[in-house]
């Protein structure tokens, strides 16, 4: 079995460039299933793969941490129950990946799991205002791509060719072995999936004392935001502080009949009509740094809002 380790910051790309490669390991004939951890309390990117694949969702937690034993466990059943080929594992945006390498080596697993890629997605855009965040969140940013054999630097239609070109000249020093690629929409190129396997990635250990970069990120989950026309959600993405990071979810608009997900990063965000098969709830998750629940009041009714640390 196969494992692919999806690794970035929040908001690069990771489950679109997720669904490109599971595409992909479907057109070589290959059975895969997918790990994914979300920080907050709500799944919303479960919602966006393919529902005929294999998911297994760790959430309220981040996977580098106290959750290392889950995937562990989720990967030894996602073998007894589907047998596939090969295992997707989509970290969350704050989780420093190569810590999740530990969870893979287990003595349970070595048998019959190989890690064949640790894959780092990296938004273009974001990185223009990467000195805007505090340094332990730039340290986190370059510490998530610093061990990853494949780096793929994402949204080059979003930035200027100078952005990007200082971008890889910075991502040559901190990871000169690994194979970096440029493009949009997450469509990186990856050898077939069963030829070749990173050896070096077997071997790789976080430290015995690991030090999470992502102290003090929390997340603020909003049950059933407030309704309110599309332009009016516009303004309240406008207004949100600096210290939120990133937000998504689902939410409805008094003025349009359908149910849109929300994709918000910093000086970003777009809003996507969706066409669901089922009922998806509505509900926003925001993950940042301090984060207060006076910073929200313009987006939620106090009745509706839970926080979580």
């Amino acid at each position: 079995m196969e494992i692919i380790i999806i690794g970035g910051f929040l908001g690069g790309g990771k489950t679109t460039l997720l669904n490109h490669l599971v595409s992909e390991a479907m057109t070589q004939g290959l059975q895969p299933a997918v790990i994914m951890n979300e920080f907050g309390k709500q799944s919303v990117d479960g919602q966006l793969i393919d529902q005929e694949i294999p998911l297994n969702e760790l959430t309220e937690g981040c996977i580098c941490c106290a959750m290392k034993a889950d995937v562990s466990d989720q990967l030894h059943q996602l073998y007894l129950d589907y047998q596939p080929d090969i295992v997707f594992i989509e970290c969350s945006g704050i989780a420093e990946p190569l810590a999740v390498v530990d969870a893979c080596l287990t003595p349970i697993l070595a048998p019959f799991t190989r890690i064949t890629y640790m894959v780092g997605i990296v938004d273009a855009h974001m990185y223009q205002s990467l000195k805007s965040y505090p340094k332990d969140i730039q340290g986190l940013f370059y510490e998530q791509l610093s061990h990853c054999s494949h780096l793929f630097v994402n949204k080059i239609d979003l930035t200027h060719v100078n952005v990007t070109s200082q971008l890889l000249k910075e991502l040559e020093i901190i990871n000169p072995e690994a194979d970096i690629q440029v493009g949009m929409y997450g469509r990186i190129t990856l050898p077939k999936f069963t030829q070749t396997t990173d050896d070096n990635i077997q071997t790789r250990k976080s430290k015995a004392n690991h030090q999470s970069l992502h102290q003090g990120i929390h997340h603020q989950y909003i049950d059933v935001p407030v309704k309110c026309n599309k332009l009016q959600f516009i303004d309240y993405l406008d207004a949100l502080p600096s210290n939120i990071y990133r937000m998504k979810g689902f939410i409805q608009f008094i003025d349009e009949p359908h149910t849109y997900l929300v994709q918000y990063m910093q000086d970003q965000f777009e809003l996507t009509p969706i066409a669901f098969e089922k009922e998806v709830p509505n509900y926003l998750v925001l993950i940042g740094k301090n984060i207060q629940y006076d910073d929200y009041r313009q987006l939620c009714n106090s009745n509706n809002v839970e926080v979580s640390y």
